[in-house]
């Protein structure tokens, strides 16, 4: 009944834990077994109780068997459990069953019987040596189940240890039960086994209640930190390795006979871990790892406190970042190769854009350039009540400068008369100098008088008439003649002004050129 309980309990939380399958069904093998048991317990005829005990060693083999596979589930050796690995498994205590029963043929597990002593119903078997082999066969499955036990209890996660140790105190009384038996050191004719078994189950009942025996945090430490592609490293308050998963192993080569041993010591080959989790609480940062396979990581620590806000160890998850840390490498590079190529587009912008308002010949803005900003100029005007000069000036009979020397004295003509207006206006960084069209000029003066425009005028004209160029051994002479106008006295737009000042230079070039002409006031 308790055997049946708790298979049926573990039943209702099958889903849980992956070895609740096979714990089921021992302790449902116990429960017949225990069963069997019992009737050979209340036979009174020799053959009946002949015939439960050929029994019990259906529900023994079967117990074992099942009690082997649950370990090896429990203890995540299930690889091991292929089709025909089971079979074996089955094989042997179904020989045992057959052997027991064609005892009357051989007399190799019985070889007699003997009535109790002291007059009860119980019968003393004589064991031959079919017996101990049957009795080897147990000790060799539980004994075999129990190692497993062992070797996750030995594991450094508590979780797991405890889990475990609940399972391994409950396969020990079985074998106790059977040792006791077999050095007769029970009753005579009291087979204990299937009493140790019921206590096994009873322990496994409490187990499974009181220490929550089948919690799902152990499985989910096996299925997620062993397998998990994030290296783990557990340190205890004293910075010890107390546990780590095969990642890390793969990281950075940690090995099994590291658990217990310093973290300083194994981990010698960066001080830069060393340093962190020593000076920090919790800390989250990337770095160079060259070990087994050099590769950058994330390195996160996490101290690990109890209830009274105690250190009891830290935590250190190293996530490998090679492939983000490559790509955002690559993206890095590609960024700056697209920063080199904006700023590269930007230049050409800047080249193209003076080239738009610039004179190819003198360097000097052109006439698009003047049509763009001198109308800005004379809004700035309007707002600080301020005047602008306008001048425009003309080389004079320049077509006979081409004709006579040629075209390329006549660019080298251009090319002076446009230094002498750079030299005269770059003074004051408002002014602005144009080429407005072939020999023509235009300067916008912000800020003159038409006095004062009228005086820089002449020093241009001066200084051109005083200069001499020479193209093919001859002297080239020539001069400029100009007009000036002043915003907004003479014009309030630039259509206005241009017009004006364009009158004024005709009416100097009508007066025999080489002079300047003012706009008269109306």
């Amino acid at each position: 009944m308790i055997s049946t309980t708790v298979a049926f309990a573990a039943w209702q939380r099958r889903s849980i834990c992956l070895a609740s399958k096979p714990f089921i069904l021992m302790m449902l093998a116990i429960a017949g077994y225990a069963t069997v048991a019992a009737m050979e317990a209340a036979a009174i005829l020799l053959r009946e109780k002949i015939f439960w005990s050929k029994l019990e060693y259906v529900g023994s083999g079967s117990v074992i068997t099942l009690f082997l596979i649950f370990a090896m589930q429990f203890t995540n050796k299930n690889r091991w459990l292929t089709p025909r690995n089971t079979a074996l498994l089955w094989a042997i205590p179904t020989f045992n069953v057959i052997l027991v029963a064609t005892n009357e043929w051989h007399g190799l597990v019985w070889s007699g019987f003997l009535p109790d002593p002291k007059g009860s119903n119980f019968v003393i078997y004589q064991h031959n040596l079919g017996f101990f082999w049957i009795m080897a066969c147990v000790y060799l499955y539980t004994l075999t189940g129990v190692v497993m036990l062992i070797q996750k209890a030995l594991v450094p996660s508590v979780l797991s240890r405890r889990q475990s140790s609940m399972a391994l105190a409950g396969a020990v009384l079985p074998i106790l039960g059977a040792s006791l038996y077999m050095l007769r050191l029970t009753p005579p004719g009291l087979n204990i086994t299937p009493m140790s078994f019921m206590l096994a189950g009873l322990f496994y009942f409490v187990s499974l209640f009181r220490f929550r025996m089948f919690d799902l945090v152990p499985v989910a430490r096996d299925t997620l930190i062993e397998n998990m592609s994030d290296g783990v490293l557990v340190l205890d308050a004293q910075n010890r390795i107390i546990d780590f998963n095969p990642a890390l192993k793969h990281l950075i080569g940690v090995k099994k006979q590291h658990i217990g041993q310093p973290a300083a010591q194994v981990l010698a080959k960066w001080p830069e871990i060393i340093r962190l989790y020593h000076t920090h609480e919790s800390v989250k940062t990337e770095i160079f790892i060259n070990s087994v396979t050099p590769c950058y990581v994330e390195l996160l620590i996490t101290s690990l406190h109890n209830k009274r806000k105690q250190l009891t160890g830290r935590l250190l998850v190293l996530r490998d970042i090679t492939q983000r840390y490559q790509t955002q490498s690559e993206l890095r590079q590609a960024n700056e190769y697209l920063q080199k190529q904006v700023l590269e587009i930007q230049t050409l912008q800047v080249q193209l854009r003076e080239q738009a308002i610039r004179d190819g010949l003198t360097g000097l803005f052109n006439g698009r350039y003047f049509d763009e900003i001198f109308p800005k100029e004379l809004v700035r005007g309007t707002r600080d009540s301020e005047r602008v000069a306008l001048i425009m000036m003309d080389i004079d009979y320049f077509k006979k400068i081409n004709d006579t020397f040629g075209h390329q004295a006549g660019d080298r003509v251009i090319q002076v008369f446009a230094d002498l207006l750079r030299y005269y206006s770059d003074t004051n960084s408002q002014n602005i100098v144009c080429r407005y069209g072939g020999e023509e000029f235009v300067l916008a003066l912000p800020g003159l008088t038409q006095e004062k425009a009228f005086q820089h005028a002449e020093h241009i004209r001066l200084s051109f008439q005083a200069a001499r160029l020479e193209s093919r051994g001859k002297e080239i002479y020539t001069t400029v003649s100009g007009g000036v106008a002043v915003f907004p006295d003479h014009g309030k737009t630039t259509d206005e002004l241009l017009q004006v000042v364009d009158q004024a230079l005709y009416a100097a070039k009508l007066d025999g050129r080489n002079c300047i002409k003012c706009v008269q006031s109306n």
